[in-house]
């Protein structure tokens, strides 16, 4: 299937995995396999709304693709939080990026990102491609519940489908002991997506990205990709010294980019994807499980219909073939689609 038919929104926060997802896509679109339409940023996540832009800024630079937009969304989540993240939740950095970079781009940032706010941009580009736009949500929700409360059954009827980072499907947190970030951040907003959406969703939950169950050597990342990458991609030198700040002082030993693994997952399920099932789920809003993803487990599907398909199981050593393709080792990457979206 062409570009032409493949149209993307990247709904994202602005860490680091953000912007490998970025980088997938970027790579997508230079061979003419997705058209990115926009970069959507939501700032109740990994940090505020201008490190975010300037992130994702930085990246689009990089790649040559500034005429992509970029689109300041919701700067905080639907209802405040009971409490806020304590120092240690911020992995990315305060400004996403590990604290390191120089602010240079800085003042260009109110020239760069758009006038029209996120919500409204998000609702506009899927109604001028009914049917035809995947929005890849790897923040909090905010911004497409949002699309939700404006814009009703007209934003629900346009969107092809979504492909989230999020949740979790067996109550294992990162965030509390029962919630992965991205959900936790904003539990309303995940709640209301996954009670309005009428298109199908594919959730990658925070479980399959665990080191005992995705390993791949965080030395794998920074000593043999990042160096090999050195002449291949010009993003590489950004990102050796934002996931060195992030990663080394760390306990993981695996590289977990959680953010691109949804997106490897849309463009290369048939390789990537080694076990998913379908179920309805909902949020919990209440208690000690405030933001964890709730399966219906007992199947009851005539009280509560199937509305996402989970992720269960993804292969690390296919994802480093994807990878070493983004960062240019690999001219092109072939595979053929198992859901029939042709071939890249």
């Amino acid at each position: 299937m062409s570009a032409q038919n493949r149209f993307v929104i990247l709904d994202c926060d602005g860490g680091s995995d953000d912007a490998w997802a970025l980088m997938l896509l970027l790579k997508a679109a230079a061979q003419q396999h997705v058209t990115l339409l926009a970069v959507t940023i939501c700032g109740c996540g990994n940090t505020d709304l201008r490190n975010a832009a300037r992130n994702m800024y930085r990246i689009l630079k990089a790649y040559n693709r500034t005429e992509i937009p970029i689109y300041y969304g919701a700067s905080q989540s639907l209802i405040p939080p009971i409490a806020p993240l304590d120092d240690n939740k911020y992995f990315h950095g305060r400004d996403g990026f590990g604290d390191i970079l120089p602010l240079e781009i800085d003042y260009k940032l109110d020239e760069v990102v758009q006038k029209e706010h996120a919500v409204v941009a998000i609702n506009r580009i899927c109604t001028e491609h009914p049917k035809k736009v995947t929005i890849i949500g790897v923040g909090p929700l905010t911004n497409i519940a949002l699309c939700y409360s404006m814009f009703g059954d007209g934003f629900a009827n346009a969107v092809k489908d979504f492909y989230l980072m999020g949740g979790n499907h067996q109550g294992v947190g990162n965030c509390t002991r029962c919630a992965e970030f991205n959900f936790y951040a904003d539990p309303e907003a995940a709640h209301a997506v996954l009670a309005r959406t009428k298109c199908p969703i594919t959730i990658l939950p925070w479980e399959p990205c665990m080191e005992d169950r995705f390993f791949i050597c965080i030395n794998w990342r920074l000593d043999e990709l990042g160096a090999l990458a050195a002449n291949t991609c010009s993003a590489i030198d950004i990102m050796n010294k934002v996931e060195r700040a992030q990663w080394l002082p760390s306990s993981f030993k695996s590289w977990i980019p959680c953010d691109a693994l949804i997106v490897a997952a849309f463009l290369f399920e048939s390789v990537l994807v080694r076990k998913k099932s379908s179920w309805h789920a909902t949020v919990d809003l209440t208690g000690h499980t405030r933001g964890q993803m709730i399966l219906d487990h007992l199947q009851e599907v005539d009280k509560f219909p199937k509305n996402v398909d989970v992720i269960e199981l993804l292969d690390a050593d296919a994802f480093k073939k994807i990878a070493r393709w983004a960062v240019g080792l690999y001219d092109e990457f072939v595979v053929e689609h198992s859901n029939g979206n042709g071939v890249l």
